[in-house]
Formats: C-alpha cells, structure tokens, sequence
C-alpha cells in the first residue's frame, strides 16, 4: 500500500472512530446539564412584540392608597379584581389572562367594608339590607368579578396540577387538578398555567420550555400560552415540541414587555387605547409573592412567571420554535465539521492544522448562533470533542509515521544539504525519490591542489583541523547555493544540484558555487597562512540519483556518464592551468548568467566522443577583458583550423595581456610540437593520454 493510500485510509479511520464516540456520547445524553447550559448564550434578544402588555401585580400596587397604592394583599377581594378587569375590558382587548388562582370565595365582611357601606347609606334600614347581603350567596364581592366574567368572554384563569408528572410520550399526566372556584370557573376560559422545571429543564433555577398537552383523569388540553395564542390569531398551531415541550425562543430579558402597574389600572390611570386589541397577561412581580424564575436569556434578574408566560406566547404567535438538532442532523453536521478537520491537520503543517482547529472552535459558536436563529439548537460538547479528538489522533498518527520519517530525512541530509533544503524536502516528500531516479543534475568536483604538500610537511592533528575549516566553509557555500554535499574523497568534493530536489536552475546554481568557492579561497589562504588552491569541474546532464549501496550499508548519490565527465574536468583543470572548468551543456544552460570563454574541444582518455569545455570566468568582465577573450577566441580558431602561424601570434596577443593564461601557454607548448612532429589528420580535437 502506497504511502498516499495509507495516509487516506488511517484519515478515515481517525474520522470514522471519533464520529462513532461522539455520536455514542450525544445519544446517551452524556453531559446533557451542562450542554443545556451552555446554551444559555445563544438566546438574544428579538423585536418584542406590541401585541402583548402586562399588567403588573407589583410592590407599588401594595403600597397603602395614599402612596398610591391598593393596601396589603391580604385586605384585596374579588372585587378588586373585578375593579381592574373592568378597567381592562372598556378597552377592549382580545385576550385577558389572570395569572391568579382564585380557588376560595369570599367569606364575611371586614371592618373597611362595613364603614363604607356606613358612609354611603346613612339610613339604618339601608345599611342593615347592605350588611345582610354578605351573608347571601354568592358574596357580593364575588358577585361583581362574577358579573364582570360573565360580560366579557375573553379572559382566561389560571388552573394548576396537583402530583408529579409523569410523560406518556403524549402528554404529562397529572393525579389531579386545582381549578378557580366553580362559581367563577362558570364565567370564565380555564388552561393550565405549569412551566417545566426540575428534571424536565435539567435546571430547577431555570425556565427553558412549557409543556404542550397536559392530561387529568384522561382529559387532555393544552396549555394555557397554547390557548390565548390560538384565540387572538383565531387559528390553531401546531407546534414544534420535543417530549411534549416546546422550547420557549425567549425576546427578551426581564422586564422587557410593555407594563402598567395593577394599582395604576385600578385608579384608571392608563393611556388611552392601552388594551386595545392586545393580549393582557395579569400577573405578579412583586417579590414578595416568590414567582420569579431564572430564565436562559437572563441569569442574573429572575423573571416573573407572568413575563415567561408573554415570551411563550409570543414563541408561538412567531413561530419561532426551537428544537435540538436530531441525530441524523448531529452526524451530518459533526461529520462535515470533522471531515474539514481531519482533512486539514492530515494534509496541512503542523502549525496551519493549529490554525485550522482554532478557527473551528472559534467559529462553532457563530455556526451554533446561526442555526439557532433558524430554530435548531446544536449540541456545544460534543462536536468540539470531535474536532479537538480528531486534532490530537492525527498528530499521534503523523507523529508516529509522516514525522518519524520526516526526522529520519532530516538527520539524513543535515550534513548534506542546507536547512531550507531540507525543510523543501520534507514539506514537499513528493519531490524526492529516494529509491532511485533518472533526472537531469548539475554534478561539482572540487579538489585543492597543495594538499599533498601540505599533510606531508605539517603535523597531523594540524592538516586535519586545516583540512576540516576549508570543506566546512566551501561546504557552507555548496549549500547556500542549494547544492547537497554528496561525499567528501580526501581532498576532494563531490556535491549534486537539482538532487534530491529537482529545480530547474541547477546549472546556474552550480556555476554560482563555483565562483564563490574560487573566491572564498583566497579569504581561508589568509585567515590558515597556507596557499592552496582549488580545481572545479562542472557537467550538467542526465544521470542516477538515489540511495546506493548494500541492503545495510548506502548512501544517497549520482551515478552516470555526466558524474564521470565533470571529475574529469576538474582533473583536467590542471592541463590548461584553469581554475574552473564547464560542459558545453552547463555553458548552455547557465551562459545567461556568466561570463565563459571556450577553451577547447578534448577526449579525455578512455572517451571516444569529443567534449567541448569551457572555462567559467566570473559574472561579468570587463571590456578589456572581452576584448583579450576575443582574440583567444581568433587563436582557438586558427589552432582547430591547423593554421599554427595566425594561431601562435594571437596567443601570443594574449599573454601580452595575461602573461599567466594557462589556456594559451598549453596550445603553445601543443603548436610547437606539432610545428616540429606534425598531427596525423588534425581535427582540432586534443585526445588526452593521461587522466
């Protein structure tokens, strides 16, 4: 199996196990308190809708009258409710509900009453008929919110359950049920006013949902929220629920929804139109009466059950239900947040697969915040695990593997090649083929000449240390210019360009380190007090780069004709007194970026086939130096040509100038040779005798 093959399917597996472990932990609800939690920071505010007001049973209302208020809650009586319905109905709203549980009938009469009754009916007959009608059924306190009910159709009580609920998977079920007194339970809309909690909301200090359908003896309705919505739109709903709750989508925090205090409704002070059209929700705020709830949207002030009930309403007046992603949307969307994942930190550096999971988490809260808007409430525990599972999974899997190896090349090549070099090979593995490759290179022998006299005269610990500063610095050079130090051979050098990473201007880079290296001599000769100096050949061509060798024992190098060709150059060096000698294929491919003039065309010895070689001069010269080369270039004619005469004396032009030009003193050493032995069938190729 290819390496491309493994990795693609060890991606897979890493993928496949932790969807399976997340997908197990989300559907054993592992974790569910918290996850419910931390939801808590998708709810924001929305629009609050104008259709519904509150009519507020606050601290003022208990307040004594001449502050404004209605005097303790104890002393209040139907009729006060009746007062304030009243008030509330002349403005004709289309919903009433009384966030009060009116289970008891009035009973007697208090001392307040009975001086009022003495103030308005001073005649002792009259006030004796008004005291005995509190004895008469009903009371007539109950009487006037009995007589309100019954002319207005339009106002709900509260009803509640008594016992545990218990889920049928259809609705909760209750032992029984606590209804108004029947006498104003007649007159008026009844629904269960039950807000979930406890085991049902996973947080008994926070209100997240209301049940749908609440059963009693077999009787099932809905809830109360359910009910007024229903009869202000004037159509049925059908809701989005899950174990028979729906979710309230809170609008706002506490205190958000238009107000009025009870007492100010009492007193009729009320702007006008105020009702009009609206659904008034009658309920307490006050502290006092311990009907406030923490809430999702607002963990710091409780809200009054009054103000959840209006946030319901208006849930499903909206219709903007919430629900928890189902197990087939879970692994579709953790499954693509992992395949990104996973995908990334297998295929993209270390540090970028970082990037990659730090975007992802701080992302999932936007994608969360998204999908909430359109209703759906996303796990927040256990995709992160996933991203974050699958992050560490893969990094043990590439450490084990892609990093092993990637260590195992750079220890391989440190010695060799430059760090960037390196860095390109392991972060491009593609690029290199280690089992051996046929490829186009650019081949560097150097060798410093004096070398022999310098380990014979010096003592050895000396040479060494010498020896080992000069290659450690024109290795340095090798290797800035992106060549890989192949081998070191006494006091030679062998280094490869465009291996093991190919690139196209391996040539130029070659010629480049020779330059450099021809340079750096003269700086070591001074800072060592020696005097050595360097020969360099260079071929460019075809040629075997791998690793080579026995099956315990190789090394990675270049092998071919083009390998041969440029020791011979550097050999040859020595013949024309050069410094640097070219292939005519280097000259070709570098010719742009130096200055070379054409030195000759040779078989070395053991070679058939002619070689036309160059000598690599510097970047550029100066125009003087153009013109010298000019005419070495009219000599080198004349000699190929045979024509010793013209040939000689333009040599001669030459070393006018270059009294030390190596490649003019050996053609006329050759010309006077030949001026005394002439060549059988001159070519104008020199074959060489001797390496």
């Amino acid at each position: 199996m290819s390496p491309k093959i493994k990795k693609i399917v060890a991606g897979l597996g890493i993928f496949m196990a932790v969807l399976i472990c997340a997908v197990i932990l989300h559907s054993g609800e592992v974790l569910k308190s918290l996850n419910l939690k931390l939801s808590d920071g998708l709810y924001s505010g929305r629009t609050i809708s104008d259709e519904i007001v509150i009519v507020k049973i606050d601290n003022k209302s208990f307040e004594e009258v001449e502050n404004g208020g209605i005097g303790a809650m104890k002393n209040w009586n139907s009729s006060t409710y009746a007062k304030v319905l009243e008030e509330i109905e002349k403005m004709q709203p289309k919903v009433v509900m009384y966030d009060v549980l009116f289970a008891s009938k009035s009973d007697g009469i208090n001392s307040k009453e009975i001086l009022n009754i003495a103030k308005e009916h001073a005649d002792v007959e009259e006030f004796s008929v008004e005291i005995l009608n509190y004895l008469k059924e009903p009371h007539p306190n109950d009487q006037k919110f009995i007589d309100v009910l019954s002319k207005f159709k339009n106002v709900y009580l509260i009803k509640s359950t008594r016992g545990t609920a218990e889920f049928d998977n259809e609705s909760f079920k209750y032992s029984g049920e606590i209804i108004p007194n029947k006498i104003f339970a007649e007159q008026a809309k009844l629904g269960f006013a039950n807000i979930v909690t406890g085991d049902l909301s996973e947080n008994d200090s926070a209100i997240y949902s209301i049940p749908y359908l609440l059963s009693v003896d077999g009787k099932i309705e809905k809830h109360i929220d359910f009910k007024i919505a229903e009869e202000f739109s004037g159509q049925a709903v059908d809701p989005i629920v899950e174990n028979d709750q729906m979710y309230i989508n809170y609008a706002g925090e506490t205190s958000s929804y238009a107000d009025i205090s009870f007492s100010d409704v009492y007193y009729g002070k009320i702007t006008a139109d105020f009702f009009k059209d609206k659904i008034v929700l009658i309920g307490a705020t006050a502290t006092i009466i311990h009907d406030n709830h923490y809430t999702p949207i607002d963990q710091k002030t409780p809200m009054p059950g009054i103000e959840i009930h209006a946030n319901a309403i208006q849930t499903i007046l909206d219709g903007t239900y919430l629900r928890h992603q189902s197990l087939v949307e879970f692994v579709a969307f953790t499954g693509l947040l992992l395949a990104i994942a996973v995908g990334a930190f297998m295929y993209v550096p270390v540090i970028y697969g970082a990037v990659v999971l730090v975007l992802e988490l701080v992302a999932f809260p936007f994608i969360a915040k998204f999908f909430f808007s359109h209703g759906i409430i996303l796990d927040l525990i256990w995709p992160l695990f996933a991203i974050f599972a699958a992050y560490l999974a893969v990094i043990a899997y590439r450490n084990f593997t892609e990093f092993a190896e990637k260590r195992k090349l750079r220890n391989a090549f440190a010695h060799y090649v430059s760090k960037d070099l390196i860095e390109n090979v392991i972060s491009n593995p593609d690029a290199l083929k280690l089992g051996g490759d046929r490829r186009e290179i650019s081949v560097l022998f150097l060798d410093i000449e004096n070398f022999t006299t310098l380990s014979e005269s010096g003592e050895p610990e000396k040479v060494v240390e010498i020896i080992n500063n000069y290659f450690d610095a024109l290795s340095n050079l090798i290797m800035e210019e992106g060549g890989t130090v192949d081998k070191f051979e006494g006091d030679a050098i062998m280094a490869l360009f465009g291996a093991p990473i190919s690139y196209p201007d391996h040539a130029v880079k070659a010629c480049a380190a020779a330059l450099k290296i021809r340079e750096k001599m003269a700086e070591l000769n001074t800072q060592y007090g020696c005097n050595l100096n360097v020969r360099v050949g260079v071929g460019t061509g075809d040629a075997i780069v791998g690793n080579m060798g026995s099956r315990e024992r190789f090394d990675y190098t270049a092998m071919g004709d083009t390998v041969n060709t440029a020791s011979r150059l550097e050999g040859i060096n020595k013949f024309y007194k050069t410094r640097i000698l070219v292939m005519h294929k280097t000259w070709a491919a570098a010719g742009g970026a130096f200055f070379f003039r054409e030195v000759d065309t040779i078989c070395p010895k053991g070679k058939s086939d002619p070689l036309q070689i160059h000598e690599l001069m510097g970047v550029e010269v100066s125009e003087a130096g153009k013109k010298v080369v000019a005419v070495w270039d009219e000599a080198l004619a004349a000699y190929r040509a045979g024509n010793w005469a013209v040939a000689e004396a333009k040599l001669n032009e030459v070393l006018a100038v270059l009294p030390e030009d190596g490649p003019s003193k050996t053609l006329l050493e050759r010309i006077a040779e030949f001026k005394l032995v002439a060549p059988e069938k001159w070519d104008g190729i020199w074959r060489f005798k001797e390496k």
